[in-house]
């Protein structure tokens, strides 16, 4: 069987690419895996997390703060009855030179979702904190575990929907633990805690019970705002074709909703699946987008409408606008219109020159509005020169795609290209 790792002394160094084809093992990688089938058996089946920093089998680390480092394996045994061939977890550590099995114990799931090391709260111990899901998918488990003395402990357990390892504002060295939980039940709602660990082992729980009956998560992600406090933006899914954000924040001894205080609620945050939370203008404040059409549209056919993209803001106590943008996800892009063109420009697709066009608008409809600015994106290269000698600008090039902008002069609300080309975002 041949194993994905690089090891170098009692270090091991992955190489994802070796995951499709993996190399002929060398003496030392074949040390560490005999080590480990002189313990389980030569008929294993290695298991490697999904997402995350550390995406193989094998996770080397100082666990036990003994400035050496030991080997995390995940496996299952092979040719067993199910019942008795659940997932599995193995440390090795390296002594004289050679790596040897210490610990063997059980798994909480049978597949690895994300795998964490990383202290807790006000306690400096190394943690292992490791997300299971069941083979469908259908129910997840997270296990935070301790080593030392040759024994892996599992300190804490907990079903959860999405989790993350991050500074709450807490005051601390460490990063606490962050659940995100589904409801079930109006007994059991959709919430988010967060988990602080002691110095004296234990752990302290800062839940808040979401209103809205969430099943599923799309992403948690954080940002300072403005008065310095840390807050968890979670955009939660309400359906399949729909997103709304949460904005929680660590204060004192509870998590406070933030939206609340500003008279807001999540559902005020309802859009298409799709559009996540992001900090849109770099000043580590995330934006949540909201949607809303374009001038010249609100009349116009549902499937005829060009969506113009509001990017909303925490400033306590106001929950208001802080960007106004096309937002394109089919070609990777937002453009924040410039602030003399809010409320004054709306969009048209031009489907026959096959570009879009930001135009002057003054509330009537007309064929011939004052174009401000041409977006357009060549595919091969003599339609890239071609555009080139029309006067656009080349502002990105991705795999076979050229995106080109030109920027039309001599209008009232006329930009030159300098100021045009920071108003780009490209979202990969």
């Amino acid at each position: 069987m041949a194993l994905p790792l690089m090891l170098s002394g009692c270090s091991v160094e992955v190489n994802l690419d070796t995951l499709l084809t993996p190399p002929k093992l060398s003496a030392q990688q074949e040390q560490i895996y005999q080590a480990l089938k002189d313990t389980t058996g030569s008929e294993i089946q290695l298991k490697y997390p999904k997402r995350g920093n550390y995406l193989s089998a094998f996770i080397v680390a100082d666990i036990d703060g003994d400035s050496g480092d030991e080997a995390i394996v995940f496996y299952e045994k092979s040719g067993l009855p199910s019942q008795d061939a659940g997932l599995r977890i193995n440390v090795l550590d390296c002594i004289d030179g050679e790596w040897r099995s210490i610990c063997d114990r059980n798994a909480e799931g049978s597949e690895i979702e994300k795998v964490v090391l990383s202290p807790l709260g006000g306690n400096d111990r190394m943690n292992v904190i490791v997300g299971y899901s069941t083979a469908n998918q259908s129910e997840k488990y997270i296990s935070v575990y301790s080593y030392s003395d040759g024994y892996l402990d599992q300190t804490f357990s907990h079903s959860y929907a999405l989790f993350d390892v991050a500074d709450t504002g807490s005051g601390e060295n460490n990063p606490d633990l962050i659940l995100l939980g589904a409801g079930t039940s109006a007994e059991s709602p959709a919430y988010a805690a967060v988990y602080r660990l002691a110095e004296d082992g234990r752990y302290h729980e800062f839940k808040y019970n979401f209103r809205d009956s969430y099943t599923d998560y799309n992403q948690l992600i954080y940002g300072t705002l403005p008065d310095g406090k840390v807050a968890l933006y979670v955009d939660a899914a309400t359906g399949t074709a729909s997103l709304q954000t949460e904005i929680l924040c660590m204060e004192d001894t509870q998590l406070s909703n933030m939206l609340e205080r500003c008279s807001h609620v999540a559902s005020d945050t309802v859009r298409r699946a799709g559009l996540v939370c992001m900090d849109i203008d770099g000043d580590k404040i995330p934006e949540v987008p909201v949607q809303n059409v374009f001038l010249g549209y609100e009349n116009s056919d549902e499937s005829e409408q060009i969506r113009q993209t509001r990017w909303l803001m925490l400033r306590e106590p106001r929950f208001c606008t802080e960007h106004y943008s096309y937002y394109s996800a089919n070609n990777g892009y937002v453009f924040i219109l410039p602030e003399e063109w809010e409320n004054h420009v709306t969009v048209v697709n031009d489907t026959t020159a096959g570009e879009l066009r930001f135009v002057a608008y003054d509330g009537a409809w007309e064929d011939q509005m004052q174009v401000l600015l041409r977006v357009y994106i060549a595919y091969d290269e003599a339609d890239l020169n071609e555009h080139l000698s029309a006067g656009y600008h080349l502002i990105r090039t991705k795999g076979t795609a050229s995106y080109l902008v030109k920027s039309e002069t001599g209008q009232e609300l006329s930009q030159n290209i300098g100021n045009i080309i920071p108003c780009f975002r490209f979202l990969d």
